[in-house]
């Protein structure tokens, strides 16, 4: 997480004039927000920001103009109907990248969602970057690191899972089930020699004081370009489904 500076001005008066210092407390953050977006616009920008990708038969993204503002992934009616959004593929763990979605799940038990890190912003076909249907891992991305909530999977369990050069890792179930119209943030942070990934998990109306972990060593290809990455699926012909993206904060080192 990115550390906190406190500044504070000293005045000081002698013989009637006044001068003034700063104090620091703390680190500097040394990363770059490279990328930031609440969705308060009027539309999506798919020109200088967002990859969008609809592969199935009625999928949407748009800006959807509610309080904060947001952009509502709304999948098809059909199995395996998909929503892609992505960012451009800039960010690597050589730069010790990190990426934040607060996100809500409208319907648990019919959807599957990836957020993350990926090497593409959208998958061929009706896939996420990584998928988790019943007891196998299923990662089409070849390099790629997130969030995974299937359906497919028979729960509303949260995973985190990553894949490294076509090698996937063992998933980690982090013991929390998604419950419908919940919303979180969820936090990837490339750490280490940049292979490896930092999972942070929390309520976005900061009921929960202290965040939800995870860790996986070995996860990505250090030098690899990865985009960040919010993936969306419809599962067991269970109907149009919506996932709302609040906000999208990333970034790296300098």
């Amino acid at each position: 997480m990115s550390n906190i500076v406190k500044v504070q001005r000293r005045l000081d008066f002698r013989n009637g004039s006044a001068s003034h210092g700063w104090n620091t407390e703390g680190q500097i953050n040394s990363h770059n927000v490279v990328l930031q977006d609440y969705f308060t616009g009027i539309s999506l920008d798919t020109t200088n920001t967002w990859t969008v990708g609809l592969p199935g038969t009625s999928d949407t993204i748009a800006i959807s103009q509610v309080a904060g503002g947001s952009v509502l992934m709304t999948t098809g009616t059909a199995d395996n109907d998909s929503c892609h959004l992505g960012s451009a593929i800039i960010f690597s763990g050589n730069k010790r990248a990190y990426m934040e979605v607060d996100i809500t799940i409208t319907d648990v038990s019919g959807t599957g969602v990836f957020v993350g890190f990926s090497d593409a912003a959208g998958e061929s076909n009706n896939y996420m970057a990584i998928h988790y249907p019943a007891d196998s891992l299923d990662t089409p991305a070849s390099d790629a690191a997130g969030f995974v909530i299937d359906a497919d999977h028979a729960s509303s369990s949260i995973m985190i899972a990553s894949v490294k050069g076509n090698t996937d890792t063992t998933p980690v179930d982090l013991g929390v089930d998604w419950a419908d119209g919940e919303r979180r943030t969820l936090r990837v942070e490339l750490v280490g020699d940049g292979t490896a990934a930092a999972f942070y998990m929390r309520d976005s109306d900061g009921t929960t004081s202290t965040p939800i972990t995870g860790y996986l060593a070995d996860s990505v290809t250090a030098s690899t370009l990865l985009s960040v990455c919010v993936h969306a699926i419809t599962r067991a012909n269970d109907g149009s489904n919506t996932v709302r993206i609040h906000s999208i904060k990333a970034g790296e080192l300098l």
